[in-house]
């Protein structure tokens, strides 16, 4: 069922889409989780070619040789023929074994790679998303008030056809619906870009609208333990620690430069020859066997400096880490105090809203019975709508900082 309604969406076919959809559908189509996936699968190869190295390597061998009667000279038949199998092994190199071991942590690497990915792919979504919702909030908050001021101008006319008010009156209520109305455009506007980029980000064509609302969700975290979850499940901190583990298995892999490598040979032989020197030309068969240890004394102290570099660069890896555990640990504390202000902040505006609100509603009702004046009912709705869109903006930005306090803990 679900990769139905996935492919409706993606054909254009479901006009609502949920959060839910969309973070499902970005792990199905979104460029940078396929892109890791191919660094997975490159990773997964590189581990296969470093196996290689402590794999028996097979070959085989033939060649044909006609010798002219000038060159056929003692033991040399004038046509001759060698055919070979060789057999080598490598029973002893620590540059290999030490090669397997980081290709494997690469593999892993890989993998927490597109686990950060994901997890930020997701924080990403959820923050456009409810920029949509935000938007759409403020699209309805601007069509009430096109139809407030369309009925205050209807009631402004009324009065002026009868001169209870003069002109510039009428003038004015007409000036506040067409400001009005262009505030809508603008809401509009600004909702059909942020979808653009909403889409770009799925790959979705066809009308799509998010479905929700923004809520105060209650939320009552303890430092401590968000600090613990951190330290253990971030992803881009444990990216970090294994690129930490990798740069040190780099050191390891240098160093082991430094060790003898020691490898075994088989061969069997086929070739034409004689035996003797007055002898026939026949088919001489047998097969040869022996082990070979390498060890490379001087080399200019080219590993020494090959060493050290992947020292350094273990160094500045460890660094890294060091840095980046007291920026997320800095960036989650003020992720709280965000989330604890803007907490407070949301419940005074309602509590604003409701005084805003019977304001404008007396406002209204003074200046259609005559004892209020227009001015008045400007400073009404105006202050009524300001609260409303800063409502829905705290309401925002309280439901994205608790999408980055859920990305800093995953």
């Amino acid at each position: 069922m679900r990769i139905i309604v996935l492919l409706l969406l993606v054909l254009g076919f479901v006009r609502a889409i949920t959060l839910e959809q969309a973070l499902e559908l970005a792990k199905e189509r979104a460029n940078q989780i396929r892109l890791s996936e191919l660094d997975i699968k490159k990773a997964e190869e590189e581990i296969k070619r470093a196996r290689a190295g402590i794999l028996p390597q097979v070959s085989v061998s033939y060649s044909y040789t006609h010798f002219g009667q000038d060159l056929a000279l003692g033991f040399t038949p004038r046509n001759r023929q060698n055919a070979v199998l060789q057999l080598n092994q490598t029973i002893f190199n620590k540059q290999v074994f030490e090669l397997i071991k980081l290709a494997n942590i690469q593999r892993e690497l890989q993998s927490l790679i597109k686990e950060d990915v994901q997890r930020t792919l997701e924080n990403q979504v959820k923050d456009l998303f409810y920029g949509l919702l935000y938007r759409k909030a403020i699209i309805k908050l601007q069509e009430e008030n096109v139809n407030y001021w369309e009925e205050n101008y209807r009631v402004v006319s009324a009065k002026f056809s009868v001169g209870v008010v003069p002109k510039v009156e009428l003038l004015r209520a007409q000036s506040q619906l067409e400001q009005a109305k262009a505030q809508l455009e603008q809401a509009r506007v600004d909702y059909l870009k942020a979808l653009e980029n909403f889409k770009a980000l799925l790959k979705l064509e066809g009308d799509v609208e998010p479905e929700g609302t923004l809520e105060l969700k209650e939320f009552n975290p303890k430092e401590e333990e968000l600090l613990q979850a951190l330290k253990e499940k971030n992803s881009t901190l444990r990216v970090a620690k294994k690129s930490v583990e990798l740069a040190q298995g780099t050191v390891e892999l240098k160093r082991a430069q430094n060790f003898p490598t020691v490898n075994g040979f088989a061969n069997y032989q086929v070739f034409t020859g004689r035996r003797s020197f007055f002898g026939s030309t026949e088919q001489l068969k047998g097969y040869s066997f022996g082990v070979s240890v390498n060890y490379l004394i001087f080399d200019g102290f080219s590993r020494e400096a090959e060493i050290s570099e992947a020292e350094l660069d273990l160094l500045k890896q460890k660094e890294n880490l060091l840095q980046l555990e007291y920026d997320l640990k800095a960036r989650l504390r003020s992720t709280l105090l965000s989330i604890n202000s803007l907490q407070t902040q949301i419940k005074a505006v309602q509590s604003s809203l409701e005084f805003a609100k019977e304001s404008l509603r007396l406002s209204t009702e003074r200046y259609k019975l005559g004892v209020g004046s227009q001015l008045e009912v400007l400073e009404a709705r105006a202050n009524y709508n300001n609260l409303l869109a800063n409502y829905y903006l705290l309401l925002y930005q309280y439901n994205s900082s608790l999408a980055s306090l859920e990305r800093l803990i995953q």
